[in-house]
């Protein structure tokens, strides 16, 4: 496997493995003329179209792990021959598209946190401070004479 997010839901009845590898991503951009991040925007927008669901869908299971026979069977039954209206697909497609773009939501983006840093145990200096300290926000403000 390429490293790209598995991700785990419901469909069909039963738990199916959904991934969108490089040439799902691509097959998927090809199919709905838009990028991933361009298809996030739309379902959280409200803005989606019917195949920009069917087809993240589609080729999330087949980056899954189905065979494309598979994955058409699935998607036919569950998803075009469904009754309840389509909306009900959005958080799936969402799923799928920002596991494949940001990672899995159980590993945080970015550098792993170090050892939180410690106060330095320096003794302190008898003078003041070495610059001009900010006057606070709760005083009066002296006026300027003009």
């Amino acid at each position: 496997m390429d490293g790209t997010a598995l991700l785990i839901r419901p469909f069909g009845g039963e738990e199916r493995a959904f991934r969108l590898d490089i040439d799902r991503l691509r097959a998927l951009q090809d199919k709905s003329d838009a990028g991933p991040v361009e298809l996030i925007r739309r379902i959280e927008a409200a803005a989606w179209r019917v195949d920009d669901l069917r087809e993240t869908i589609f080729q999330g299971l087949v980056g899954g792990g189905a065979t494309q026979l598979e994955a058409t069977v699935l998607v036919r039954d569950n998803f075009d021959r469904q009754s309840r209206g389509y909306a009900q697909f959005t958080q799936l497609a969402y799923d799928i598209l920002t596991a494949a773009v940001f990672g899995p939501e159980d590993e945080p983006l970015g550098e792993q946190e170090g050892a939180k840093p410690t106060r330095s145990r320096a003794v302190k200096s008898g003078s003041g401070p070495s610059s001009a300290q900010r006057p606070s926000s709760g005083g009066r403000r002296e006026r300027s004479a003009k």
